[in-house]
């Protein structure tokens, strides 16, 4: 169980999300895509290590947003990473520029954004949080994962509340979870049932 501290927050849309922490964006609109940019824009701001990985399809939106809230497009402190359909490998590249540090400084990363956009669905989403979070696991940023909401169902973007420790869905649902589990074992239940 996750529990926040004080003094070792991120704020992210009115929420405390504390380091080591993730949080989950089920994005329906351009502009909600866009939304949380600012949590790349306020690490730079701080001088804190950013980094960005985003599927081919989103890019475009993600930077435009980005030039929009005057970030450069090529701006050195924000590391980017390109997510292929080889996702498992994807996540390992993100990982491993986390714990070498950021370019150009080797700065330690403290922000995570990745945007899958419509590459993983239903019934891979919590294959790919567990995954992702066993990769950053004990390390101290805040990483944000979000999707193509149209892709999911209710049920799917409400269940992901109860692993990360704030979930976004659309403009409709913004909910913090200060205990929240970790993915693998939320996926684990499911399949322990199954079983009988």
């Amino acid at each position: 169980m996750s529990v926040i501290w004080p003094g070792q927050c991120v704020e992210i849309s009115g929420y405390d999300v504390p380091l080591g922490a993730r949080a989950v964006h089920f994005y329906y609109t351009k502009l909600e895509q866009q939304r949380l940019l600012g949590f790349l824009l306020e690490g730079i701001a701080r001088y804190e290590g950013v980094l960005l990985a985003c599927a081919v399809d989103v890019s475009e939106v993600l930077f435009e947003g980005l030039e929009m809230l005057g970030v450069r497009h090529f701006e050195p402190q924000i590391t980017r990473i390109e997510i292929t359909s080889n996702v498992r490998a994807s996540i390992g590249k993100i990982a491993a520029a986390v714990k070498n540090g950021t370019q150009p400084d080797r700065r330690v990363c403290r922000r995570v954004l990745c945007d899958f956009g419509s590459m993983i669905g239903p019934e891979t989403v919590c294959e790919v949080e567990s995954v992702l979070h066993s990769f950053l696991a004990g390390l101290e940023l805040v990483s944000i994962t979000q999707y193509d909401g149209r892709g999911f169902g209710s049920p799917i973007t409400i269940e992901q509340f109860q692993t990360h420790a704030l979930a976004i869905v659309g403009s409709a649902f913004f909910c913090g979870n200060r205990y929240c589990a970790p993915p693998l074992q939320f996926v684990a239940k499911p399949a322990m049932r199954g079983r009988k």
